[in-house]
Parts: C-alpha cells; sequence; structure tokens
C-alpha cells in the first residue's frame, strides 16, 4: 500500500493536494503518528523502520518542515531521533508493532504562538520540549523533556493555553499497558520551564477537585482555546474547563448532562490565587499565611509564630514544645570513699567562694593567730617588769598548758596549735554531718558547704535487663502498678482550620479496627487538639480526617495518673513529641510506631530499712520524618482526600534499672570522723615532735656557741642585783647563777 500525504490550505484554496509521502520524508519507511502546523511551520511525529536485522525494529522519529514557497508543499528542513538512554526500560523496547495502528503507540504534538513545541510519546512515558524560531523556523532547537517514572502513558495528549501554560493528559499504564490513572497535568512552562521536577500549577482530579460520576476516567484527548479546555473522556463524554478568577478554584458539579461544565469556588484557608486561569491554587510560602479573608494573596504572619507552608493562622511556638521526662541517670562520682571525700575536702582551698568556706584555710588562720599570740607572749617576757603582770603572764601559760592536746600538758605553745587542729577537726564533723543528709538526691540541694556543690552522698548504677527474667518480689509490686497504668493518647494537629465534626477514632481490637470515642476535641487557636483514652496500653490507634484543609505539624503524647504506694510511686506520664519540618505540610498517611521502656528507680535506704521504688514508661519514636511531610510538589500531585494516622504502641522487650545508695552511712561517717580526729591529733603532735627533739636542741646550741649583746647585758645586771643584795644583808650572800632561766 503507498503512503501519501494530504495538503489542504484552506486560505488560498478549496482543492485538496494529494502526492506521495516520499517525496515530502527523508525517511521513506517514515510512518506518522501526530502532527501539529502553525502558519509557516510545522512539526510531525511519528517511526521509521530500522530493518530486519536490527534489534529495536521501530524508532521514534520527530520532523520539523517548512512549506514551499511555490508550490505550498511541505519540506523538511531538520529532525530529532529520540535516544534511550542505556540500561533503562525505554531501551528494552523493540517496537515491534509500531507499523499497525495502536493506542500504546500514540503521540502528541503541539506548537504555541511562541514557537515553543511539546511533543508526547506515551510509549517512552516522555514529554520533549523543543523551541523553534518563529521567524526563521529552520531549526529544531531541543530544550528539556519530563519523564513520568517507570511507568507508560505521559503525554498522551497535549494542549497550549496562553501565556506559555500548557496541558496534558497523562495516562498511567503498567509496561504490560493495563490503564491504571488518568490525570490533566497543567504547567507554566513559559515563567517556569518544563522538566522532570516541575511542579503542576493543576492536576485534575485532585484531593479537593473530584471527577463526577457521570466521567469515565480514562481520559483519551483534550483541545484547547487560549484560555479553556475541553477533556473527552473513553466513553465521549465531555467536561469543559472554564477559567476562574483571581481567588478561586474550579470544581466540578455532577449535573448529569452533557458537556459538563466546571464552576468557581473561592481557595481554601492557607491558598491563593492571584491570576485568571484554570489552575489551581497555590499554597501560602513559608512565614506568610492566609486565614480565608485574603484569597488573592497571602500575608505576612509574625516572626515568634510557627508558620510552615501554607499556614492558615499565627500559632505560638509553644504549640510545638517536646515534653520530655527521660533524664539521663547520674553518673557516680569518681570517688565513691567517705575517707578520700572527707580528706580532699578537708586540705583543699580552691579559688573565690571555696576559700571562705575551705576548711584548711580558717584552720591556717587560727594558726596565724596562735603564732600572733605567740609573739606577743615572747615580746611581753622582755618589756613586762610589774609583777602583778608577771603573773598575768604565766596564768596565761598555764591556761595554755591545760589546752596542750599534743604534748600532754608540758608546753603551753602545744595549747595555741591546738585551736588549730580543733577547728579542722570541728570543720570535719560539720561537713560529714551535712554530707549525710545529701542522700537521696531527689530531696537533697546544692552543696553551699562544700567547693563542689554538686556533691552527694549517694553512688548509681544503672542497666538493661529483659524481661524474660522473673522479678523480684520487691520489683513485681512495681511492675504492677506499672502495668495497670491507665493511658490516655493526646494527638495535636498544628495550625489548621479543621474541626472536630471530620474526626473518626479507630482501634485494633482482636485484629479488627473497631470505632472508639474521644474523651475531649476541641480546635483551639487554629490547634486541632484530641484526647483518647486507650483500651489497653499496646494497641494500633488510626485517625482519620475526612477533610482535604491543610496541617502544618504534628504532636503526639500520652498521659498516666501518679500513684503511691507505701514505698512504691508511680509517676506522672505526660510527655509530648512534635513533629514538623521547614517548607512542608503534614501529609495524609501518617505511620508513627511508640515503643515504651519501664524504667525503675529503686533507692536504697540510708538507716537500712526499706527500699523505695519509683516508676515510669519512657517513648521512643519511630517515624520515616521525610514521609511525614509534603512538598508543594507532593501536595499538588496527591488525589488523596483523608489524612489517616496511624499510631502503633507496643512495649520494648527490656527494662531500664536504676540503683541508687549512699555512699556512707552514719556509723562509717562515725568511725571516719573519729580516725580522722586521731589522724589530726597524732599529724600535729608529730610536728611538735620534730621541733622537741631536732629543732628546739639546734636552737640552743647556737645559742652557747653565739652570745649576744643582750645576754652579757642580763648576765651583768644579774650580777649586780647580787651585790646590791649583799649590801643590804649581813654576812656572806650566795648567789646560784645556774638558777637564772630563760623563757
Amino acid at each position: 500500500m503507498g503512503k501519501y500525504t494530504i495538503y489542504w490550505c484552506i486560505s488560498s484554496s478549496d482543492v485538496l493536494d494529494l502526492w506521495s509521502a516520499n517525496l515530502t520524508w527523508p525517511d521513506a519507511t517514515f510512518i506518522p503518528h501526530a502532527v501539529d502546523v502553525t502558519k509557516n511551520f510545522g512539526v510531525i511525529s511519528g517511526f521509521i523502520y530500522n530493518g530486519m536485522n536490527s534489534t529495536v525494529k521501530y524508532s521514534p522519529m520527530i520532523y520539523l518542515f517548512n512549506f514551499n514557497s511555490s508550490n505550498e508543499r511541505p519540506i523538511v528542513v531538520n529532525e530529532y531521533k529520540p535516544i534511550t538512554t542505556p540500561g533503562t526500560w525505554q531501551d528494552l523496547l523493540t517496537n515491534d508493532n509500531a507499523n499497525f495502528y495502536s493506542a500504546e503507540y500514540d503521540m502528541s504534538v503541539s506548537i504555541n504562538q511562541y514557537g515553543d513545541v511539546l511533543v508526547g510519546m506515551p510509549f517512552i512515558n516522555r514529554v520533549l520540549l523543543f523551541s523553534v524560531n518563529i521567524s526563521k523556523p529552520t531549526q529544531l532547537y531541543f530544550v528539556s523533556r519530563n519523564t513520568n517514572g517507570r511507568a507508560l502513558g505521559n503525554g498522551k495528549s497535549i494542549a497550549w493555553l496562553n501565556n506559555g501554560i500548557a496541558a496534558l493528559v497523562v495516562n498511567v499504564y503498567t509496561l504490560d499497558y493495563d490503564w491504571l490513572t488518568s490525570q490533566i497535568q497543567v504547567y507554566d512552562i513559559r515563567t517556569f520551564g518544563y522538566n522532570s521536577n516541575s511542579t503542576p500549577l493543576l492536576i485534575f482530579p485532585n484531593n479537593h477537585e473530584k471527577i463526577p460520576k457521570s466521567l469515565d476516567p480514562v481520559f483519551i484527548n483534550i483541545v484547547s482555546s487560549p484560555s479553556s479546555l475541553a477533556l473527552l473522556d473513553n466513553s465521549g463524554h465531555i467536561l469543559i474547563f472554564l477559567p476562574t478568577l483571581p481567588g478561586f478554584y474550579l470544581t466540578v458539579k455532577d449535573t448529569g448532562t452533557m458537556p459538563l461544565i466546571t464552576t468557581s469556588r473561592a481557595c481554601i484557608p492557607g491558598t491563593f490565587k492571584n491570576q485568571s486561569g484554570i489552575h489551581d491554587c497555590t499554597l501560602c510560602p513559608s512565614g506568610m499565611k492566609n486565614p480565608g479573608n485574603f484569597t488573592t494573596f497571602c500575608i505576612p504572619c509574625s516572626s515568634d509564630s510557627f508558620c510552615p507552608l501554607g499556614s492558615v493562622n499565627d500559632v505560638p511556638q509553644s504549640a510545638l514544645e517536646n515534653v520530655i521526662q527521660a533524664v539521663p541517670y547520674p553518673k557516680s562520682p569518681e570517688s565513691v570513699v567517705f575517707e578520700e571525700i572527707l580528706i580532699k575536702n578537708m586540705f583543699l582551698i580552691g579559688s573565690n567562694r571555696c576559700v571562705v568556706i575551705s576548711p584548711l584555710f580558717w584552720t591556717l588562720i587560727v594558726g596565724t593567730l596562735a603564732v600572733g599570740v605567740l609573739i606577743i607572749m615572747g615580746i611581753s617576757k622582755y618589756i613586762i617588769k610589774d609583777p602583778r603582770k608577771k603573773r598575768t603572764r604565766e596564768l596565761i601559760k598555764k591556761i595554755f598548758r591545760h589546752t596542750d592536746l599534743f604534748g600532754e600538758g608540758e608546753l603551753w605553745v602545744g595549747g595555741l596549735a591546738s585551736f588549730s587542729a580543733i577547728t579542722l577537726v570541728c570543720f570535719a564533723y560539720a561537713f560529714s554531718s551535712h554530707f549525710m543528709r545529701q542522700y537521696p538526691i531527689e530531696t537533697s540541694s546544692d552543696s553551699y558547704f562544700a567547693c563542689d556543690t554538686t556533691i552527694r552522698n549517694a553512688k548509681f548504677q544503672t542497666g538493661l535487663q529483659s524481661l524474660a527474667i522473673p522479678f523480684s518480689k520487691p520489683d513485681q509490686q512495681m511492675f504492677d502498678l506499672l502495668d495497670n497504668q491507665t493511658l490516655i493518647l493526646n494527638v495535636d494537629f498544628v495550625n489548621t482550620f479543621i474541626k472536630c465534626d471530620a474526626i473518626s477514632i479507630d482501634a485494633l481490637l482482636d485484629l479488627v479496627w473497631s470505632t472508639i470515642r474521644w474523651l475531649n476535641c476541641d480546635n483551639i487557636n487554629s490547634t486541632l487538639s484530641l484526647s483518647v483514652q486507650l483500651p489497653y496500653q499496646h494497641v494500633s490507634i488510626q485517625v482519620n480526617i475526612a477533610d482535604a484543609k491543610i496541617i502544618g505539624a504534628l504532636r503526639i503524647g500520652l498521659y498516666g495518673d501518679k500513684h503511691e504506694s507505701e514505698n512504691y510511686v508511680l509517676k506522672q506520664l505526660k510527655f509530648y513529641q512534635s513533629f514538623f519540618k521547614n517548607g512542608s505540610i503534614l501529609a495524609r498517611n501518617l505511620p508513627v510506631a511508640v515503643s515504651l521502656t519501664k524504667v525503675i528507680n529503686e533507692t536504697l535506704s540510708i538507716d537500712g530499712g526499706e527500699s523505695i521504688f519509683s516508676g515510669i514508661f519512657i517513648p521512643t519514636f519511630t517515624v520515616d520524618h521525610n514521609s511525614l511531610f509534603f512538598t508543594e510538589d507532593q501536595f499538588a500531585r496527591s488525589t488523596l482526600t483523608v489524612t489517616t494516622l496511624n499510631i502503633a504502641i507496643s512495649e520494648t522487650l527490656y527494662y531500664v534499672k536504676n540503683l541508687q545508695e549512699p555512699i556512707a552511712k552514719s556509723s562509717e561517717i562515725i568511725f571516719q570522723n573519729l580516725l580522722f580526729t586521731t589522724v589530726c591529733l597524732e599529724l600535729f603532735g608529730l610536728i611538735f615532735l620534730l621541733f622537741r627533739l631536732l629543732l628546739k636542741p639546734m636552737y640552743y646550741c647556737i645559742r652557747r656557741k653565739t652570745p649576744t649583746h643582750n645576754q652579757t647585758h642580763v648576765d651583768n645586771k644579774e650580777q649586780n642585783c647580787a651585790h646590791s643584795l649583799n649590801d643590804k644583808t649581813s654576812g656572806t650572800t650566795y648567789v646560784d647563777m645556774s638558777h637564772t632561766a630563760y623563757l
């Protein structure tokens, strides 16, 4: 069968011009599939035959043609052959049956007034964008391409609207060419370009624009005027998209009559539209909001509010506050021996406030005063002449001898030194008394009596234990309290106008989803908050929101009442975890897994009594943070109208056991203080022993070998006193100079 080309120029002739296609196409095997023509050029796409021995029997080809000035017949001036990427599924196609008509090999071509050309090839799932100089249409310039994943059907039909906006029918088929879905995608190609990452202005149907029941879901073709679009479905029904004014998007009312014509509806809160057209409203950017009063623009949010993509109101940051009850269990101090702690704190001076409370500092102060008294006593020996004052001096020395703890009352100087020892020992007793009361840490305050204010009379142990190991009887009572705690699930949907009437809640009971009721539900300050009492602790809850409105963030928490029983305390459970992402909105499917871990704290008694137990659940969230949120592009492509939050609550197979016990009990502290007192006395006694055995003999030895002028003066004075005494008495007077003493 021969191939022919028919050309009919309406403006110049009513006669059809028919000639052989071999006179037009460079490749005589070319099989045209789609064409579009402007005033002075056209673009046609089809297949060319590669021969019997070729793996790919038919390859796609695109021709740019002009018109002969003499006979106005088309002349091919340029061509473009799409080449598949090696290793991709498109590279494996052979196109064996492309020479026979099949919807699988449909193509589409459309040219706009700017010379932009779109060529759709659904069998390789690509739409190609070209550019042609309309004043000199001799070159077909490749610009970009758009693919739609591993599927077929992208670019089933193409139509340009005004201002460089294009509409495409995207039918999604499997690789076996089984139909899945149909969509109309609208892009502003002139402004934003066109590639695989481009975000459409409209995808029909979407989460708030539905296909009417009287329209077949399989789309076949579209045609356009500068501002409107007509859709033909698989059953021959027609839907006409009329442009809407700024601030409105189109919606379809199923009247049951053909053709169906769209109507307009105001943009939903959080979105805006500032131009006329068939395209959809756009999400307000981050930092902007639309509470529904402004449909053609968004207004700025306050700087201190939570204002994500698609915001509807100013929401305080406190709506996203995390409440964390899990805290790191304390580590035991470096030293857990009270003797080391006591010695370290008694002989530490430090700086700033540590100096004022340092026992060694005050011991040195008392020692300095003792040295001062010693100096005064030594000077008074030589300057006091009055016998009564001398007797007073002797009385003072006698008192100091009675306070001598080191020389057993022999040295009055030892009495002075004893005050320093007493000062140090008193500080040790005071420190020990305060330190003993620093247990447990729950009732302790800062240790202002020590340089290190964090010091506590407590040491700690922590570890994981399997729930499969049988519990001790004291532990079992704490586990029973935890297992019987009633939990309340709290969920906040932040920055949304959704109301409680759109909420339904199901619980998975005995492998069947059963409807349950909430305890409380309300939307306050654009945050929808609901509370649900869990039927039991390990349960899956599903929250369904039958509303397409935007949600900015999610906050999940659990609450459980406090309970006290003798030495057992079940702590109040009240935690919250928020999920949000800048530049995104909450997705439609929200899977969240919560694992609860039991934490048991045991505090041993310092006086040998029963231990005190406390327990609480600590949550761990397992989520794919990225899957919880939509970008603007994902929101535009989503067709889901129901937001579903799935929360699966389970328990880990282990628990955390924390043990707190005192570093030193009262008996140990008393013993260590007595031991410290003995050590101090022996230490000071050793110093005095060294003084008496070494320093004092050396001092007198030096004095005897080097007599001073003062010593000679004293000897002469005593001799004069002896002669004077001899003159006043009769007979001979004997003066024993050996009794002369030096104090």
